[in-house]
């Protein structure tokens, strides 16, 4: 048998098992009552304060003329203000990279 067959299956095996784990952790957390209210408890607050949240950041951005932060446009900006061949290249190097990594979300792939 080839390597690039025993890494196959040793990958294969390796994402089942892996997927077991994940389906066993989560049949534990939803099948116990006082771990589903923990849960619960932990993800209240993100409904309670996230729009209050957001509701201030638009007043802020209705107070301000909604004009963009300098981080986002002008001559203070963090991204460059013109690009060349080798900045495209570069990036869709970095984004082909980011895309390869599993898990890596809304990062390329």
């Amino acid at each position: 048998m080839s390597l690039f067959q025993q890494w196959g299956k040793f990958m294969t095996a390796a994402a089942q098992a892996h997927a077991a784990w994940e389906l066993d952790t989560s049949r534990r957390i939803l099948g116990d009552p006082k771990r589903v209210l923990l849960l619960l408890l932990f993800i209240l607050p993100i409904f309670i304060f996230g729009p209050a949240i957001a509701a201030e950041v638009a007043d802020q951005a209705a107070a301000a003329g909604d004009t963009l932060p300098d981080v986002l446009g002008g001559k203070k900006a963090y991204s460059p203000a013109f690009y060349t061949t080798s900045i495209f290249i570069a990036s869709i190097l970095i984004g082909l990279c980011a895309g390869l990594i599993p898990g890596c979300i809304g990062a390329g792939g």
